[in-house]
C-alpha cells in the first residue's frame, strides 16, 4: 500500500474547478498533487521513473473531510498600461477584479491511497524527495506539507473510485474527479511549454481523466420474514349479480366477517383437506391468514375493503396444490362466489402480478416491503384481557411473539385509526360471527429491532385479517407518523 498526506498550513484549500474558476475543487484532485509533484521534479531524472509509475498506478482512494466553498473577491493592479493615470499608486495601470475560490475543510489533512501500488526503496526514497519540494497545494496562497505516510492512515472516511470498487460493493457516486493517466506526464510538460514559453493555447489545469468516485456504502441487512411467505390476492369485483355489474364500495369495517366468508367458500371448495385451512392439528402447523385488504395510507383513502389476499407459509408441494385447486383462476368469467350473509353474496377475482393496472393496495408489495415501524390497518385484538392494572403494550408484544413475529417496541396504542383513511372499528366489527365474545383490541404503531419483511398479522383474529399492519418509511417512520 501506498499512501501520500497533505497537509494544508493555513487550513483553507485555494483552487479553482477546471470548468469553473470561481467554485472550489473539493476535493483536490489527485491530478492536482500529480502536477505539483511534476512541477518540482527535474526533468529526465530519476524523478520521471517515480512519476511515470504514478501516473499508471490508476486512481487511488481519496480522504477529504467536507469543506465549505466560498470565494475571496479582490481587486487587483493589471499589467496593462495606459496614458491615463487610473490606479492610486501605479502610474498607468489599471484595475481588475479577481476571484480566489476557496474551500476550507474541517481537517486540514487530505489522503490519498493505493492498495495494490508498492515501490521499491529507491522509488520510495525519490517520492519522498520529490514530496517535501512541493510549497503549496492548488495556489501559491495554500502553502501544504506532502508527505509519504506508512502508518496511522485512517480506515474510514474515504472516496473510492467506481472503477475500482469491489465486486459486489455499493458506492454513493459523490464526485467525479481528475486522475493521471499514461503519458499524463508529458502531456503536462508540452502544455506548459505551449502556455508559458512559447505563449500559445495551453492550459496544464486542464489535463486528466475524469474518474467517478464514491463513498461506500454499507450493505444494508438483511431483513427477517415473519410466518408467511407468499401472499395470493383476490379482488373484489362485485358485491352481487354478475361479476361486472355495477359496483358498490364494501366498508372496510366489514373485513372480518368478508375474510370468515371466504375462508369458508375455500374450505368447502378444497373439501376441507389441509390443516394450513380448516386449523385442525398440534399446534406445529402455521394456519392460513385471511387478510382484509383496505384502501388507505393517502390522502384520498376512505378505508373500503379492495379485496382479500391469503397469507401462506411455507407449505408442503401437496397442500399448495389442494389450494391453488380452491382458487379461482385469472379468467374473469370465473370468479370465486362468496356467501357472505347480510352482506350478500361477493364475487372475488384472482389478480395478476403482472398488471400494471392494479391499484396500489391490492399490490402484495404494499403489505410485504421491508420496514422498521409498522402501523395497524385493522385493529389488533388481544390474546387475552390484560385486566385493569395489567400492562396492555406488554400484552400486544406478547401477541406479536404468539404470531410468531420478534418482539417489537410499542411505539403507540390508541383505539383510534393510526394511518390515513382507517376505519374506526366498533366491538361488533371484530368478531367473525355475532355471538362471538368482544375481546379488547387495539390499533398500534411498532418498532422491529431489525428489518421486517410482511405480510405482518398479529393478534387472536389474525387468521381472519384483524391486526394487519402496514409498513412505515421514510418521513413518516421519522416523525413517528403513519
Amino acid at each position: 500500500m501506498l499512501a501520500l498526506r497533505c497537509t494544508l498550513l493555513r487550513d483553507v484549500f485555494e483552487g479553482g474547478e477546471p470548468d469553473d474558476p470561481r467554485r472550489a475543487e473539493w476535493p483536490p484532485s489527485w491530478m492536482r498533487l500529480f502536477s505539483a509533484l511534476v512541477s518540482v521534479a527535474e526533468p529526465a531524472s530519476d524523478d520521471d521513473t517515480v512519476l511515470r509509475v504514478l501516473e499508471q498506478a490508476g486512481p487511488p482512494a481519496i480522504r477529504a473531510t467536507p469543506a465549505l466553498r466560498v470565494r475571496r473577491d479582490a481587486f487587483v493592479p493589471t499589467n496593462r498600461v495606459l496614458s491615463e493615470t487610473r490606479h492610486t499608486n501605479l502610474p498607468g495601470r489599471t484595475n481588475g477584479e479577481r476571484v480566489w475560490a476557496r474551500a476550507i475543510p474541517r481537517s486540514p489533512e487530505i489522503w490519498y491511497r493505493w492498495d495494490s501500488l508498492t515501490l521499491d526503496s529507491g522509488e520510495m526514497s525519490r517520492l519522498a524527495s520529490l514530496c517535501r519540494r512541493v510549497p503549496y497545494f492548488g495556489r501559491s496562497t495554500s502553502p501544504a506539507l506532502v508527505e509519504v505516510v506508512h502508518e496511522g492512515v485512517p480506515d474510514d472516511g474515504w472516496l473510492e473510485p467506481v472503477v475500482d470498487a469491489a465486486a459486489g460493493a455499493r458506492l454513493d457516486l459523490s464526485a467525479t474527479v481528475r486522475n493521471p493517466f499514461p503519458g499524463a506526464l508529458d502531456a503536462l510538460r508540452a502544455a506548459y511549454e505551449e502556455r508559458f514559453k512559447l505563449g500559445e493555447a495551453g492550459d496544464p489545469w486542464e489535463i486528466g481523466q475524469g474518474v467517478d468516485y464514491g463513498a461506500a456504502v454499507p450493505a444494508p441487512p438483511a431483513p427477517v420474514s415473519g410466518p408467511y411467505s407468499t401472499m395470493v390476492v383476490l379482488r373484489l369485483v362485485g358485491p352481487s349479480g354478475a361479476p361486472r355489474s355495477a359496483r358498490r364500495r364494501l366498508d372496510g369495517r366489514h373485513a372480518a366477517r368478508v375474510t370468515h366468508a371466504v375462508r369458508r367458500a375455500l374450505l368447502s371448495r378444497s373439501n376441507g383437506g389441509v390443516a394450513a385451512l380448516h386449523g385442525h392439528h398440534d399446534g406445529d402447523v402455521v394456519q392460513v391468514a385471511f387478510l382484509g385488504l383496505l384502501d388507505v395510507g393517502h390522502n384520498n383513502a376512505d378505508g373500503h375493503l379492495l379485496g382479500v389476499a391469503l397469507a401462506l407459509p411455507d407449505l408442503p408441494a401437496d397442500d399448495l396444490e389442494v389450494i391453488a385447486a380452491a382458487l379461482p383462476g385469472l379468467d374473469e368469467s370465473q370468479p370465486l362466489e362468496v356467501a357472505a350473509g347480510p352482506l350478500g353474496r361477493l364475487f372475488f377475482m384472482r389478480t395478476s402480478p403482472l398488471d400494471a393496472s392494479t391499484v396500489q393496495g391490492l399490490r402484495p408489495e404494499r403489505w410485504t416491503a421491508p420496514s422498521r415501524r409498522w402501523a395497524s390497518v385493522t385493529p389488533v385484538v388481544l390474546d387475552r384481557y390484560p385486566g385493569v392494572k395489567g400492562d396492555l403494550h406488554a400484552e400486544i408484544r406478547r401477541a406479536a411473539v404468539n404470531a410468531r413475529l420478534p418482539e417489537p417496541h410499542v411505539v403507540l396504542s390508541s383505539r383510534d385509526p393510526v394511518v390515513l383513511g382507517g376505519p374506526r372499528f366498533a366491538p361488533a366489527d371484530t368478531l367473525r360471527r355475532p355471538r362471538d365474545r368482544v375481546v379488547p383490541y387495539r390499533h398500534v404503531v411498532l418498532d422491529f429491532p431489525e428489518l421486517l419483511r410482511g405480510p405482518v398479522v398479529l393478534g387472536a383474529m389474525r387468521h381472519y385479517g384483524l391486526g394487519l399492519c402496514m409498513p412505515v418509511h421514510g418521513a413518516e417512520a421519522d416523525d413517528g407518523q403513519a
